[in-house]
């Protein structure tokens, strides 16, 4: 019996453990990923090793040291700095007027007339008429301020034929109970990757930017689900 308590113990342990090493998540977040077609398969030639050479690699392109180490195959890393300015603002002014006047004397109408002419005061006139004056005013003003500066390394996961490449990165950085995650994602050109293998977020087409937090300091602002459920049935 003392045999079952003591191994209860040692497994209880061993999960405790197991879960510490596991990486800690605030909550549960499932990575982003984008659906890419798989890469193209593309030929790569060996470096030969020649007996005596200083430059012996596996790789051909770091055999030499005038080789370009940019990104330019697939799993090859690059550096995206994410600089997102936006500064949008909104306008519009809307004024409507309209004035109506009508007036018409009814001793022309049929049947009007003629009983109008047998009333023994001569100086009743049959008139109708009506006026109308409709205006409208409107006026509306939205303004949108952000900017987002960061660093995110990214993977090439897939080579064009025209030599552009898809690429996607994700990082997640924890930092006092608060964990922030960064997705980048989109199409680049060789030629706009710099010497020290690094690209601005603005050059990438189709770009795909999301910065998400979880964690105490996100929950501190958002609205509280009771909240949101009574604006949403109160009626005034």
């Amino acid at each position: 019996m003392s045999r079952a308590v003591v191994s209860s113990v040692v497994l209880v342990v061993v999960v405790a453990v197991a879960g510490g090493c596991a990486t800690p998540h605030v909550a549960e977040y499932t990575p982003r990923r984008r659906v890419a077609p798989e890469a193209l398969p593309t030929e790569q030639g060996s470096a030969s090793d020649d007996s005596g050479s200083l430059w012996v690699a596996t790789s051909s392109r770091t055999s030499s040291p005038f080789a370009d180490l940019r990104a330019l195959s697939v799993n090859d890393v690059v550096i995206v700095r994410v600089e997102e300015v936006a500064d949008a603002r909104r306008g519009a002014d809307t004024r409507v007027t309209r004035n109506g006047r009508f007036w018409n004397d009814l001793s022309f109408v049929p049947l009007v007339g003629p009983l109008l002419a047998g009333l023994a005061d001569a100086s009743v006139q049959a008139t109708a008429g009506a006026d109308s004056q409709n205006s409208f005013t409107g006026e509306g003003r939205s303004g949108r301020s952000e900017r987002l500066l960061a660093t995110v390394p990214a993977s090439v996961r897939k080579v064009y034929d025209n030599g552009n490449m898809f690429i996607e990165g994700h990082r997640v950085v924890l930092v006092n109970n608060e964990e922030q995650h960064l997705y980048v994602s989109g199409i680049v050109r060789p030629i706009d990757i710099d010497e020290q293998n690094s690209i601005k977020s603005s050059m990438i087409a189709d770009a795909e930017i999301e910065f998400v937090g979880q964690g105490a300091m996100t929950d501190g602002q958002s609205t509280p689900w009771g909240t949101r459920v009574a604006s949403w049935v109160w009626p005034f």
